[in-house]
């Protein structure tokens, strides 16, 4: 049996949804068994029935819109003018959809139907790369529809079958047809909006000038990367720097030099470390980073690297030439420490010895 619950959320990791959002896509998935108390659909593989699959009846699908489906599905696949003649020539983005939708009736499955839930999901993630493009969704659909419901009509007059309900019929696929939008649209709209909530929260946890994380960035996972590095004894380091002598530079060029320093400074430090190292605008001309799974002869190596790489920062300002140094403390997360401001301290004591012998070397203190 496919875990389609395992499948969703590779599925929302693929297309960077967080967590939080994920709940709105599981509640899709929420079913009430007979005894009344809540399970997610997903849960429920081995029902035998798919009747008491809850997520159709939520959008008012029910056993007989089901068993219409039957009757539908012989009336699609024996008309070729709608299916070969009208549907084809579809949007191509979205012709696998239509014929996915279309072999649903064919294959009405508790598998068949969560398959086809995640393609709709997936879809409104495609859609959502292009606005239009969930229009032209709109539109294919109206399309589907109109023509699957003249597709009915014809069957009808063609046989005077009076046995055949064509309200009904019609009633079914149109209920099914708005389930499936619905997914796509509920897919669509979810994506950008956590888009642009994870735009905003970016923005917001960035330093303007220097474009590394700031203190809001670092209170947001502290306790996670302290967590994590204490429960799988994992190693962490940590470097506090700063810039030598920047008030001489900010006193004699101005702010406006000032900052275009922290620029070229912020620029040099994205460009020098690893992916898993986490850069902090830690205040003013103050920078920290947390070298994660790395012990401190390893850190030191990347910040000797990243201070040779500071020092050939070259900065013109008219006939001036600005060049920098920074001192670096280092140290290491310890077992003693209870929290990750506990090591800061003591970088912070390493770097106040990197300026005291000297400035633009490296201190280190475990």
């Amino acid at each position: 049996m496919i875990d389609y619950k395992t499948k969703l959320f590779e599925l929302l990791r693929k297309y960077h949804i967080k967590k939080d959002a994920t709940n709105i896509f599981l509640e899709l998935f929420e079913a009430q068994n007979n005894t009344g108390n809540n399970a997610g659909l997903f849960e429920n593989l081995n029902q035998q029935t798919y009747y008491n699959l809850n997520v159709l009846k939520h959008f008012g699908i029910t056993d007989k819109d089901i068993k219409n489906f039957c009757t539908i599905k012989q009336i699609l696949l024996n008309t070729d003018e709608c299916l070969k003649k009208r549907i084809s020539p579809m949007f191509d983005y979205l012709k696998d959809f239509i014929y996915k939708f279309l072999d649903l009736f064919c294959n009405f499955t508790e598998d068949a139907v969560y398959s086809f839930i995640l393609d709709c999901i997936e879809l409104g993630f495609a859609l959502e790369k292009n606005n239009e493009n969930i229009f032209d969704f709109y539109r294919a659909q109206n399309i589907l529809s109109s023509y699957t419901i003249d597709a009915i009509r014809n069957y009808k007059d063609d046989h005077q079958d009076e046995s055949i309900d064509i309200f009904g019929l019609t009633a079914s696929f149109v209920k099914f047809s708005h389930f499936a939008s619905e997914v796509v649209s509920l897919s669509y709209y979810e994506k950008l909006l956590t888009d642009k909530i994870y735009e905003v929260y970016e923005k917001s946890t960035r330093d303007q000038l220097s474009h590394l994380y700031n203190r809001t960035k670092f209170n947001d996972i502290k306790n996670y990367e302290f967590s994590r590095s204490r429960r799988y004894k994992i190693p962490l380091s940590l470097c506090l720097f700063d810039i030598d002598d920047f008030k001489k530079i900010n006193d004699t060029f101005g702010h406006f030099v000032g900052d275009k320093v922290i620029k070229e400074l912020g620029k040099v430090v994205l460009y020098n470390i690893r992916k898993s190292d986490i850069p902090f605008r830690w205040g003013g001309e103050e920078f920290l980073i947390l070298f994660t799974h790395t012990h401190p002869n390893e850190a030191k190596l990347a910040c000797e690297k990243l201070l040779n790489k500071i020092r050939n920062i070259e900065i013109k300002e008219g006939d001036n030439i600005i060049k920098l140094t920074v001192s670096m403390g280092l140290t290491e997360l310890k077992d003693e420490d209870d929290n990750l401001e506990k090591a800061i301290d003591r970088a912070d004591k390493a770097l106040y010895h990197a300026k005291r012998n000297g400035k633009n070397r490296i201190e280190i203190l475990i």
